[in-house]
């Protein structure tokens, strides 16, 4: 109605003038139904229903549009919480460790205070990870690492990253004093009854988030890099069916335990652990690393996944190129 009462009658063109006015004149609700003798709400209603009837469509040039679709893609066909891809630069003269390192740095910095205890593994791409996490004040929040270390290999091993990490959030440190691999299960078994290591593995199966790098069955993996596994581990590992490792626990191609001695040797959280943690973010590039990723994913071991361009179209292809005809 209009200032006298009356009620204004509009038609499909002054539907189109309001919406000229909305869109490209950048005119306020408030503005146009003065104009038009209409209340604000009524400007609102029908704003809607130009949009509904396709009398004005709202577009959005991403230019990374591509990687937006993979990224949803990704997360429907593993049902992931999310994904993140990360398109490669050859120019800025960084690895693609670092490249990827720093986009999941990006996201751990925005969520970390909504969590109590944050578990870390190992890994170069990890490294990067802490090395370019903004710092913040989450003094509430424990670091911890959910397995055995490595050793110093490349700074990359987890009890330097998880005090690194402590120190940029402003957090407290639970390191575990102890080697991933041990000799025997006799060994794991002795040192799990000594006080600190079983306090600091009670606190790490509280964690709610935890970031976590991909490991490869092969010389390339950190196991065989620190020197806990050779040759013959490859090979006995391979033959189990193992195609990746989280935290030194192998698992198959569907994300289950690759069940061998060596699991009993292991001073970490167990696979079933892991799985338990509410927000797991999985970090690999590489395409190298794509059925270590896909197993992952397929076992439910990480819920969010952060990796490159490549990696991922390899894994959203996976069941395709396997189903692909021999070329004989």
């Amino acid at each position: 109605m209009n200032p006298r009462g009356e009620k204004v009658r509009l038609d499909d063109r002054d539907l189109l003038r309001i919406c000229y006015l909305y869109y490209k004149e950048e005119k306020t609700q408030e503005e146009i139904s003065t104009l038009f003798g209409i209340s604000r709400f009524k400007v609102n209603r029908l704003l809607k229903e130009a949009r509904d009837r396709g009398l004005v469509t709202i577009q959005i040039h991403d230019p990374l549009e591509k990687l937006t679709k993979m990224e949803a893609s990704l997360a429907k066909k593993f049902g992931l919480r999310g994904a993140i891809v990360v398109r490669m630069s050859r120019y800025n003269g960084q690895s693609a460790e670092e490249q990827v390192g720093k986009v999941a740095a990006q996201y751990l910095s925005r969520i970390v205070r909504g969590y109590r205890v944050l578990g870390v593994s190992w890994g170069r791409t990890l490294y990067h990870v802490v090395t370019n996490v903004t710092p913040v004040e989450a003094k509430h929040l424990s670091v911890v690492q959910v397995s055995g270390g490595l050793g110093t290999i490349e700074g990359t091993d987890t009890n330097i990253l998880t005090m690194m990490l402590s120190q940029k959030l402003g957090a407290t440190a639970t390191v575990i004093q102890a080697p991933v691999i041990v000799r025997d299960r006799t060994t794991r078994d002795t040192l799990l009854q000594e006080g600190r290591i079983r306090e600091a593995l009670a606190r790490a199966r509280e964690a709610d988030l935890a970031i976590l790098g991909i490991g490869v069955v092969n010389r390339e993996g950190g196991l065989w890099k620190a020197g806990f596994l050779n040759e013959k581990d490859e090979v006995r590992l391979k033959r189990a069916g193992a195609v990746g490792a989280l935290c030194g626990r192998f698992y198959t191609r569907e994300g289950e335990c690759c069940e061998t001695d060596l699991d009993d040797r292991i001073v970490g959280l167990s696979l079933e652990e892991l799985r338990k943690i509410h927000h797991k973010i999985g970090i690999a590039t590489g395409r190298e690393k794509a059925q270590a990723i896909s197993g992952a994913l397929k076992g439910r071991l990480i819920d969010v996944l952060v990796t490159d361009e490549e990696t991922a179209h390899l894994l959203l292809n996976e069941r395709e190129e396997r189903s692909k005809p021999s070329s004989r």
